[in-house]
């Protein structure tokens, strides 16, 4: 799951994406400047930084990359 997340932390264009947990919390990481990515945890700030989540990645499920809205 690290690598997957370093993938796409460093993607260009960036891609907004959200982070679901086992107990079904979901955290969109909105620009990879709000994110940390450690050997076991991954820190991302919301609110505009006001709040930060701690997410241990052996409980994270899946990643979802964010849709691009056709107009």
């Amino acid at each position: 799951m690290q690598d997957e997340l370093k993938k796409m932390l460093k993607a260009k264009p960036f891609v907004p994406f959200t982070i679901v947990m086992s107990d079904g919390t979901h955290i969109t990481v909105k620009h990879p400047e709000n994110a940390l990515l450690m050997k076991h945890w991954i820190y991302v700030t919301t609110d505009g930084g006001e709040t930060a989540e701690h997410l241990y990645l052996l409980h994270v499920t899946r990643i979802q990359r964010q849709q691009k809205e056709v107009a």
